[in-house]
């Protein structure tokens, strides 16, 4: 079955093609839909990275500090963070176990 596609550009009608035979223009629903999800993503995607760059967490904006003694704070509050993280996770198993 011919798929006829009247062209929103120069009104060529088109058969089974995805461009325009006259004007070159995107006929395609599908390829216009893909495009413009690749086109979103890279957006979220640039968006994700401008967030994470002007938001460091406490141990990114600290680790390479000029002062010895922040350094240290700064990787003595993420051990102790993940120890926490660690023995949360620990007891969430065990009750988990128990549980089950």
């Amino acid at each position: 079955m011919a798929n006829h596609i009247k062209c929103p550009n120069c009104g060529i009608y088109n058969v089974n093609k995805d461009y325009c035979i006259q004007c070159n223009t995107l006929l395609s629903y599908e390829k216009r839909r893909d495009i413009e999800f690749a086109k979103a993503e890279k957006e979220r995607r640039k968006r994700e990275r401008i967030q994470k760059e002007t938001s460091p967490s406490f141990y990114d904006k600290y680790k390479d500090h000029h002062l010895l003694g922040v350094r240290i704070l700064a990787k003595a509050f993420r051990s102790f963070w993940i120890g926490f993280i660690a023995i949360g996770v620990l007891i969430a198993w065990i009750i988990a176990a128990i549980a089950a």
